[in-house]
């Protein structure tokens, strides 16, 4: 049910890919003792790649996901990390938008 609300919420705002990545490193102090990254204080980074110039809706846009997010209980916090490119991968903007939540 979560991964459902998480993609009808990426979809309406314009994005259809999410991509999470857990670092393999956390709870391996004892390779005998398996352990949850829920047992540490981790926080979870997003990082967004989009084709095109930044827009006047964007913020807004992305306040909404990350609202989205911790209302469905899937974060209660982390980073997240848009950045403009063209499609040659050159960045079209002097800065990434970056919030912590």
């Amino acid at each position: 049910m979560q991964k459902a609300k998480i993609g009808r919420r990426f979809k309406k705002t314009g994005y259809n890919q999410l991509l999470l990545v857990f670092d393999e490193g956390i709870g391996k102090d004892d390779p005998n003792k398996p352990a949850s990254y829920k047992d540490y204080e981790v926080s979870p980074t997003i990082r967004i790649t989009l084709s095109r110039k930044k827009q006047d809706a964007d913020e807004d846009r992305f306040n909404e996901m990350i609202n989205g997010l911790k209302k469905d209980k899937v974060l209660e916090h982390g980073n997240m990390i848009v950045e403009y490119i063209s499609t040659k991968g050159v960045p079209l903007e002097d800065e990434e938008w970056h919030k912590k939540f």
